[in-house]
Order: C-alpha cells, then structure tokens, then sequence
C-alpha cells in the first residue's frame, strides 16, 4: 500500500503544496556533527559574502556574491550540541575532557545568534523527495513537518556507547559520562583503585583507543585488550605490516593484547565478571567494555530508491542524490551515510560538509541567473574518491598511514597530529566555534588540511 504523501497532510486541498515559493532559499541539515556541522558554518559564511576557502582549489569562488534572497537554514539534530565522537575514548575515561567534548548548540558565540538559523531537536522520520517535506518526531513524540528546497543529509551511523553519548542533552551525557568513569576507576577517577582490572572486548579503533587511554591516565589499572580475529583492525583495509604495529605499540604502552579469540561475559554475584576466551583461557574483570558493536545506517527515512544494499546513499562526485529520487540535485548527502570510497573519517565528513554547503549555495545563485549564458554559471565542485588512511592514537602514542605516506609512529606523531585532546583543538578551529562565556573575539575560521582535522574516525569500529 502507498504511504500517504507527506504534501497531502500538510495541505490535502491545495495544488500548490510541491510548489517552492519561499524567500529565502531553505536548507535542512540533518545531523549536526562533522558534516552536518562543516555544512551549517559554511553555507553561514557564503551568505554573509565570506565563503571559507575551500581545500580544493577547483571549488566555486563567489567572489562575496551573496544571494539575493538570502539562505535560511534549518537543523534537526536529537542532540543539543555538537559531540567530538573522535575524542569519545578521551571524553569518557578523563572527567576534565568530558565537559569539554560537548559544545551546545545555544552556547556558542557563533550559532546561538544567527538570525537565519534555527535548530529543532528530535528525529527523522520520513523524507519526501518529491514534495520536499521532511517529517519528524520532536522531544514530546510529536509528529512535525519541515518544508526546505534543499536538503543535506548528515546523520551519519548509529553508533553506540561508549563510542557516542547515550543521550540527547548534556546533563544527561554528564551523568553518564560520570557513572561510567567511575566504573572504569572503581569509584573516584582522583583516586583510582590500584590493581584494578579492566577488559576491552573488540580491537577496532574506538577498543584500541579506550584501552589505550585508559592504561595512560590510570597506570595502576590493568587493562586487557580481546580481539576475536588474529590482527586488531581486522575490518579496516590496512596493510598487516600497520595492523602488527598498532598492536606493538599497544603492548608498549602497558596493554595486555589477546588476539585470535573470542569471549564469553558473565557477571557475577559479586559484581566482577567471568571473561572466558575460546582457548579455555579464564580472566576475572571489575569491568567490561564491549566495543564490538558496528554502526547502524540511519537512512530508513530515505526512499529506498536512493540507497545502496548496505544502505548507503548513493551520491555523485558533487554530493547529489543519484538520479533515482524526484529533486535529486536538491538532496546532497555527506560523511558516513554516503556510499565512498576509503576509510570513513571526521576529517573527510567534514570536507564533504564544506563541499555540499558550496554546491547548493552555487546552485542557489545559478537559480538567480537563469538567463546568464552556461559559461557565467557557477560549476559544482565534483570531488574526487580517497584512498584509505588512517590517523589513530594509542595510549601515548599515534600511528597515522597513507598508500603515499607511509606509516609514521611515535610521541611526536601524537602531538602534532591529535595533541592532548584527540584532535578537538584543531577541529574547533577549523569550524571556529567559541564559547559563550568567553569574552573575547571569536577565532577567526581558517581553510584546515585534512589531516589537521582529526581525521581518526573510523567506520567499523570493532
């Protein structure tokens, strides 16, 4: 049975409900992390006739031409800020880092305060690409209707604690944040219980980076890493050779690392739990941290027409829906949701935000040209596919690996590529957001180097 179009609910009467007659042109950015983020910041400056300047030299220069109409956007995010997920294996062992790695969107100098942007909390439901509507439920479970002429679709996958935050607000992400640091310490993370015994199960990236950082700032807990396959990063497409590193310099900073076995959890009266290996091998645990869990797609609300088998939006090399949906040059999508090439990353999501945040403001002043001749119109950036590579931190340590750069380690490696907050220095720079309660000129944006970024994420994270 056809679903009733979302145009028929909003106006069952009218003819004109497809009609885009709004002024100004309206954006909706679901998700507001990297490359929802990234988009949000970008296409505020295109308006205001200071477009960042793009990492790609071929991308549109408009020259501090604004839209005659002006660009309204909307956001629709479950969260009230902006998470820095990289920073998660930091952000939930070290409490001075947790309250740090949570920007509200209504406390930053830079977003609380633009008149052409607004921010709805709640979740997708349902997008109709030919009537452009998206429906979605708010914080009371009530079903909305958002209206837009374009659309970027930035919600990423579904990940789970304590890879992301459990929770929408940040009270609640403090609380347990808290509960789950105190479980990692066995009480007070001022004075860790000495001899505490920590299992990480899954030696993906966010496993690796837990147990790293929790063997770092708590030295006397000890902390066992349990892989299932023979090499950590078994999912990622990496050479062996950076895969026998990774675990090298695991087994230098302190971490106990099983491999080629998997294992069995159970808790005990006592509150400890019994980890059982597949080798026979028993391990007795105050904690468990099971990081085996792979993300989710979350574009169920897309028409199917537009996906791939693994759910992945089908996009062009500029960032537009393939032609398989009504509008599709009006629908753009970036960072994990899409189908692309490499190893998915914050870094890439965020230069894909950029990129999509150009595209449609192009495409708006072509809108408002209709009679300048093909060669005065402006061409959409088209970008090309990325060749895994990787940027992980390791207890002290970093280990970053390109196909042309080859595999680098070390202290300094970890100061110059993430320093001591997992990169969310750099990445507040590149987005330039301040703090409200900061009295002083907010930082000025600056066109960032991928790398530069924090471009650590990854996509299968077990």
């Amino acid at each position: 049975m056809r679903l009733q179009a979302i145009s028929d609910v909003l106006n069952p009467i009218s003819p004109l409900a497809n009609l885009s007659l709004s002024v100004p042109h309206r954006v909706l950015v679901v998700g507001c992390a990297y490359g929802g983020l990234s988009a949000v910041v970008n296409l505020l400056d295109c308006d205001k006739g200071k477009a960042r300047e793009s990492y790609y030299p071929d991308a549109p220069d408009f020259k501090e031409k604004r839209s005659r109409n002006g660009v309204e956007i909307t956001v629709l995010d479950e969260r009230d800020g902006y998470f820095h997920s990289v920073g998660a294996p930091l952000a939930h062992t070290v409490p001075k880092h947790t309250v740090n790695m949570w920007k509200r969107f209504s406390h930053t100098n830079e977003l609380r305060s633009q008149r052409n942007l607004n921010f709805k909390h709640g979740s997708l439901q349902r997008i109709d690409p030919d009537a452009k509507v998206a429906e979605w439920l708010d914080r009371n479970g009530k079903t909305q209707h958002q209206a837009y002429d374009y659309l970027i679709m930035a919600t990423g996958l579904k990940r789970h604690w304590p890879a992301v935050p459990k929770s929408g607000s940040y009270e609640e992400y403090l609380r347990d944040s808290q509960t789950f640091i105190s479980k990692i310490v066995g009480g007070d993370p001022k004075i860790p219980q000495e001899g505490r015994r920590v299992v990480v199960i899954g030696a993906g990236a966010v496993g690796i980076e837990f147990a790293g950082e929790i063997k770092t700032h708590y030295p006397g807990i000890n902390v066992t890493l349990i892989h299932s396959r023979d090499q950590v990063l078994s999912s990622e497409p990496l050479p062996s050779d950076v895969k026998d590193k990774v675990k090298d310099i695991l087994v230098e900073e302190g971490v106990d690392v099983v491999t080629g076995n998997r294992a069995a959890i159970t808790e005990l009266p006592n509150g400890e739990f019994e980890v059982k290996l597949a080798n026979g091998t028993v391990l007795i645990a105050d904690f468990v941290i099971d990081s085996t869990r792979k993300g989710e797609p979350t574009t169920d609300p897309l028409p199917e027409a537009c996906l791939n088998k693994d759910k992945e939006v089908k996009v062009n090399l500029d960032l537009s829906f393939q032609d398989t949906i009504p509008n599709a040059s009006s629908h753009f999508g970036v960072g994990d949701v899409v189908e692309w090439s490499g190893i998915k990353r914050a870094g890439s999501a965020m230069v894909m935000g950029q990129t999509a945040a150009q595209n449609i403001y192009a495409a708006i002043l072509n809108s408002e040209s209709r009679h300048a001749s093909p060669d005065e119109q402006y061409k959409l950036l088209k970008l090309n596919k990325w060749e895994p590579v990787i940027g992980i931190a390791i207890g002290k340590q970093c280990l970053t690996w390109g196909s042309k750069a080859g595999m680098k380690y070390g202290v300094e490696v970890m100061e110059g590529y993430f320093g001591d907050d997992l990169g969310w220095a750099g990445n507040l720079k590149y987005v330039g957001l301040t703090d409200v309660e900061e009295e002083k000129e907010p930082a000025k944006p600056e066109a960032v180097k991928m790398g530069e970024v924090g471009v650590q994420e990854i996509s299968a994270a077990a």
